[in-house]
């Protein structure tokens, strides 16, 4: 049955997969990279990767696909695949459940998400939450757990406040005043208010916990039986995060050619989201000390919650033997 679901997810993902590739030369190894989500000027580096040839001087061709990170770390996780852009929580998670997924790179050196609320609303730190409103997208992923780790740094009890589940409405329902406060990825919605005029003040996570953000990921079995690919890879997608963060501008011309709706009329916006983006990156690999810390907080947050029901070996769930 097992193989059979798997089966069934790599012909969902396969008619997705993106055509936007160098021009093989009969001698590249093609690699399928699973990013989640869709097309988004946040996959910036990975276009550049491609586009440049970072990739093709790796020996590598790159196909780019899009979909349900659940679904993608499945198929990571049994060595279907061999590579995706995931969390860190999504890491931990997929462990606990069998699923010996390997985080190679950080990519997010903060965890980016945070909670926004009008200026005038005199919300600007966490104890201003007390009997407050707070929309997110639902009691799930990356909104959630940073909300709740927040929380759990800054001493608020789950009747402090109450979680509204909002959709990805964070926008609307903060200026029509749905919601008393709304939590954020620090890179977007933040963006998008300013723009529209709003003045508001932002609650960052980062700034009360150190947490995992989003990693380049492989298996167990990559890393001890493949180094070498796993090694090209960490490389290409380096130069790509590098190159991006040096030329930003170039990267978003670059990036059209991959993300549809990326048109000048929303160039203003998508470009300070990407800058945005940029400060949260993690360019200069952490110690070991630093990534430990980060990976045992999101652990012990994910068990607090009750979304893990045990601790692991965190140091199982990454390693750093690839990066510079």
């Amino acid at each position: 049955m097992k193989k059979i679901f798997l089966f069934l997810i790599v012909l969902m993902i396969l008619p997705i997969v993106s055509s936007c590739k160098p021009q093989s030369n009969g001698e590249l190894e093609e690699i399928t990279f699973n990013l989640t989500y869709i097309p988004n000027i946040q996959f910036a580096p990975i276009y550049v990767s491609i586009d440049k040839g970072f990739f093709a001087e790796e020996g590598l061709e790159v196909k780019l696909a899009y979909g349900n990170e659940a679904d993608m770390v499945a198929l990571v996780g049994s060595n279907h695949q061999q590579f995706m852009i995931a969390s860190g929580e999504q890491v931990l998670l997929s462990r606990e459940q069998g699923l010996p997924v390997v985080s190679v790179a950080n990519w997010y050196k903060d965890y980016p998400v945070g909670v926004a609320a009008l200026k005038d609303s005199g919300i600007s730190q966490p104890s201003d939450l007390v009997g407050k409103e707070i929309g997110l997208p639902g009691l799930y992923g990356a909104n959630y757990i940073g909300m709740e780790a927040l929380a759990a740094q800054t001493g608020l009890e789950a009747n402090d406040y109450k979680l509204v589940s909002i959709g990805f409405t964070q926008v609307e329902s903060l200026v029509s005043g749905t919601v008393d406060a709304v939590v954020v990825y620090l890179a977007n919605e933040p963006v998008q208010l300013r723009a529209r005029g709003y003045d508001i003040n932002v609650i960052a996570v980062q700034d009360y916990i150190e947490l995992v953000g989003n990693c380049l990921v492989t298996n167990e079995t990559s890393v001890k039986n493949n180094p070498e690919l796993v090694q090209k890879m960490v490389r290409a997608f380096r130069k790509g995060l590098e190159y991006t963060a040096a030329h930003p501008d170039e990267a978003w011309t670059i990036s059209q050619k991959y993300v549809d709706n990326l048109t000048e009329e929303v160039a203003p916006i998508q470009k300070e989201v990407l800058k945005e983006s940029i400060s949260h990156w993690q360019i200069i690999p952490e110690t070991r000390e630093e990534q430990n810390k980060r990976w045992t907080n999101m652990m012990n947050i994910l068990i607090d919650i009750g979304l893990m029901k045990k601790e692991l070996n965190i140091e199982d769930a990454y390693t750093d033997e690839f990066l510079p």
